[in-house]
């Protein structure tokens, strides 16, 4: 079905729309600096996506698109870069608020260790790909971000909790319930193993993208407030 990927996309803008004029959160208000850090954010990978599509290292299936390209790339993916962190800066919105009184620095330690643990994990059990490195290159520059501004220990949360509309969004999208996948991978620029549908690295790539829009979103939201 052409429409599969910009279903999938559409979707995920439901709840966060819908409950973005609930009082207590008003996510409404943020939507200005939300919308703006994911553009920024969307530009190096976009440039990243172009190039690895150019080489064939991942590409996206024609049956499950509307057919408007930019840059060569699915409108559905450029979309992917905005609603996405859009989402899941909603979700950032709602943990700071109900989680607002809860000191969460033992939560952030323990992850700081343990994305650097998986990215190496990734390099010990598989025969590593250019889609491999690059996460692991990514994911490792959003990690020092982070760490460098620990008193926003609500992301961590957020992100954790990100992971179910994650794994559900890019298990469809990587062949969880359809014949063949929306998006695919060369398997020599990736480990082989997989969790279920989805590459072992796109963790850490929800992470690389996911990290920065949340931290921008929040120096956009300083810098309004002045």
């Amino acid at each position: 079905m052409q429409w599969t990927y910009l279903f999938v996309i559409i979707a995920t803008l439901f709840f966060p729309v819908v409950l973005s004029f609930e009082s207590k959160v008003h996510y409404i208000s943020s939507w200005k600096n939300s919308f703006l850090a994911a553009v920024i954010i969307a530009i190096p990978f976009i440039l990243w996506d172009v190039l690895f599509t150019k080489l064939g290292y991942w590409g996206f299936n024609d049956e499950h698109l509307i057919g408007i390209k930019i840059f060569n790339l699915p409108l559905e993916e450029i979309l992917f870069f905005i609603i996405i962190p859009f989402a899941c800066t909603f979700i950032y919105e709602v943990v700071k608020y109900y989680f607002r009184n809860y000191n969460l620095a033992t939560l952030s330690k323990v992850f700081y260790f343990i994305i650097p643990f998986y990215a190496v994990l990734l390099t010990i059990f598989g025969e590593s790909g250019w889609y491999t490195l690059s996460v692991i290159l990514s994911s490792t520059i959003a990690l020092i971000l982070l760490m460098k501004h620990q008193e926003y220990d609500k992301i961590i949360l957020a992100f954790l909790i990100c992971f179910l509309p994650f794994f559900i969004m890019n298990g469809i999208l990587t062949g969880a319930i359809t014949n063949e996948p929306i998006v695919w991978y060369s398997e020599e620029q990736k480990i082989a193993g997989r969790i279920f549908t989805i590459p072992f690295e796109d963790v850490l790539y929800n992470f690389s993208l996911l990290i920065p829009n949340m931290l921008l979103f929040e120096w956009l939201q300083k810098k309004s407030k002045g």
